[in-house]
């Protein structure tokens, strides 16, 4: 498993998710070949927190519904620093009638689809 993402390269991002109330802070979204999966780039600069590693499978069914769970965690990242509170990721959550989870996945926070409950 790799720590950090494997390039500073502008050509692995494949979108940036602006703070449209602070100029200049944003987090990329990189694909790391390594995980065959995406990772955030910038949570540990701007809030000190794990970067979410997400795999590509999930982004490629569907990359809008990822990206507005990230935002979503970006929002309550940022509330959270923003009142000098603490912040933690949450463990499960649902969104659209699928349930997520998110768990510690080396230096990241891996957010994967919950198997449904035999």
């Amino acid at each position: 498993m790799t720590d950090q993402p494997n390039s500073n390269s502008t050509q692995d991002i494949i979108a940036i998710i602006e703070n449209k109330d602070i100029p200049g802070q944003s987090i990329a979204l990189k694909y790391l070949s390594d995980e065959n999966a995406f990772v955030t780039s910038g949570i540990q600069t701007h809030f000190n927190e794990k970067e979410i590693l997400i795999p590509s499978h999930l982004i490629v069914i569907n990359f809008d519904l990822m990206a507005t769970i990230v935002s979503a965690i970006l929002e309550k990242l940022s509330t959270a620093h923003d009142m000098e509170s603490t912040f933690a990721y949450e463990s499960i959550f649902e969104v659209l009638g699928k349930k997520y989870t998110m768990t510690e996945y080396g230096n990241y926070m891996k957010l994967v689809e919950k198997e449904e409950e035999v």
